[in-house]
């Protein structure tokens, strides 16, 4: 049990927002080539539509449209607790790969929504949506392992709040 809650409060100290120079200080250097932004933005979009078809086949349409809006993300939030409550799924591998996933459909619903783009840097956990006019740069993988790991209070729509009212300043 004490791995688990060093764990836990490594998940907690995970950073959801950062500005300029400090998730370059944290991650590394964002990757700079076209190519390998453009095979980036590919590989986002596949785990997108994964993570779709997976909920789709877990639930009815009914349950949850998946359509990018701020709705969605609060039934993304009501599936999490509707599914696995309290505790996150026990297989480390298969937790990092929903976080994965249904942190990219996050980040797609951000930049859908607000604007920004994907930013990769070390790796996948670590990729961010950035916003070039506040250079804010936000990290759905990092919010979706807190969710699974933290419970409630680290809600998804909250979290989609914030970063509007941060964009915003409302």
């Amino acid at each position: 049990m004490t791995d688990q809650k060093i764990d836990d409060a490594a998940i907690a100290r995970l950073p959801e927002i950062l500005f300029e120079g400090e998730a370059d200080a944290l991650y590394g250097p964002v990757a700079k080539g076209d190519v390998e932004n453009l095979s980036f933005d590919r590989e986002m979009a596949e785990l997108v539509d994964k993570m779709i078809m997976e909920v789709s086949a877990m639930f009815d349409e009914e349950v949850v449209d998946l359509d990018f809006s701020q709705e969605s993300l609060e039934d993304l939030d009501r599936l999490v607790t509707q599914v696995w409550g309290r505790t996150p799924p026990e297989e480390q591998d298969v937790l990092d790969a929903i976080s994965t996933n249904w942190g990219a459909y996050l980040g797609a619903a951000l930049i859908h929504n607000v604007g920004g783009h994907w930013q990769f840097r070390t790796d996948l956990d670590h990729a961010c949506v950035f916003f070039p006019r506040t250079g804010m740069a936000v990290f759905p993988m990092h919010k979706l392992r807190k969710r699974f790991r933290l419970g409630e209070n680290e809600s998804i729509h909250d979290f989609y709040e914030a970063i509007i009212e941060e964009l915003t300043g409302s």
